[in-house]
């Protein structure tokens, strides 16, 4: 198995121990940068709050996200979007690479890059093929800010939070270029600015009661208006937003916790257990107990470790 020492010379710790750790650090901070190596077996199905970008260096894997497969090996970068459905298979093992994931509430909150936000997203086949087999200087470029963020982050002083956002503003003008993103016009009509302030309301609020009469109260906004033009600018029915938050969160919450299946249904927003569970198959394509024992059966078969 691949492994090399601590920068303060520890052993390597265990990234994904028995309570999930590092999926809390997925699910709750801002900003989460892994170095991690996989040599075990088997698929889980996930979807968490976080955008995810993985930077392969070495081995490989086969990716299923929203029906659609992604190949990802050295020198390859993929994006898979916060909250789009998605598992994974090893093709070659032991897989390194490094891991980025940052929560859309707060990559919002940098204004230097909010003409930019679409470039967060999972990318089509088509476009994902711009970010496989990157030059050997230029992957380097990329895994020089990683090193920086995990460092800014795990050791915070008192100007990281700044030194993280022009990070992350160098991370995306470099995935901009890559990707030869033009950003909309849309992006900056007032219209597209609320829709977004709607999308950060609800990923923040999703344990109230969230409806389009309630937020057309808070936004102004007639309820068939955000209806419609919420779909048009987030590219997702509202209501179904609310859900796949929702739902969300009680994936992070069942791989951290053993809540019981009432008490995470309220937990996370629902007033009925039985459209707790419907809407948690639906999207999951498995109930929350089978998930949770699938998880648990996951962490003790796989050998990752965070190699630094």
């Amino acid at each position: 198995m691949y492994e090399q020492m601590e920068y303060d010379g520890k052993r390597p710790r265990e990234a994904y121990t028995a309570d999930g750790a590092a999926f809390i650090e997925m699910n709750e901070e801002n900003v989460y940068v892994t170095h991690t190596s996989d040599s075990g077996s088997g698929i889980i199905n996930h979807r968490h709050n976080s955008i995810e970008l993985l930077f392969g260096e070495s081995g490989g894997a086969e990716y299923k996200i929203n029906g659609e497969t992604y190949m990802i090996g050295k020198n390859d970068i993929l994006m898979i979007g916060a909250m789009d459905f998605h598992f994974a298979k090893l093709t070659e093992i032991p897989y390194n690479r490094y891991g980025l994931t940052m929560l859309p509430v707060y990559i919002r909150t940098i204004p230097a890059i909010s003409d930019y936000l679409d470039i967060y997203q999972t990318q089509s086949p088509e476009n994902s093929i711009l970010l496989k087999g990157l030059p050997d200087r230029e992957f380097a470029e990329y895994i020089h800010i990683l090193r920086h963020l995990r460092e800014e982050t795990r050791n915070p002083k008192k100007d990281s939070a700044e030194i993280v956002a022009v990070l992350i503003h160098m991370l995306t003008l470099m995935l901009k270029r890559r990707l030869h993103f033009q950003n909309l016009e849309t992006a900056h009509s007032p219209l597209h600015q609320t829709m977004l302030q709607i999308k950060s309301y609800i990923d923040l609020n999703y344990r109230e009661e969230i409806n389009l009469e309630k937020l057309g109260e808070r936004f102004y906004f007639q309820p068939g208006t955000i209806s419609k033009y919420f779909k048009l600018e987030c590219g997702i029915n509202i209501k179904k937003y609310i859900n796949t938050v929702r739902v969300s969160n009680a994936v992070r919450l069942l791989e951290r916790s053993e809540i019981s299946i009432e008490a995470l249904a309220t937990e996370v927003g629902y007033t009925s257990v039985n459209t707790f569970l419907r809407q948690f198959n639906e999207m999951m394509q498995i109930s929350p107990l089978q998930y949770r024992k699938k998880h648990q059966a996951y962490l003790k078969k796989h050998y990752l470790i965070d190699v630094y």
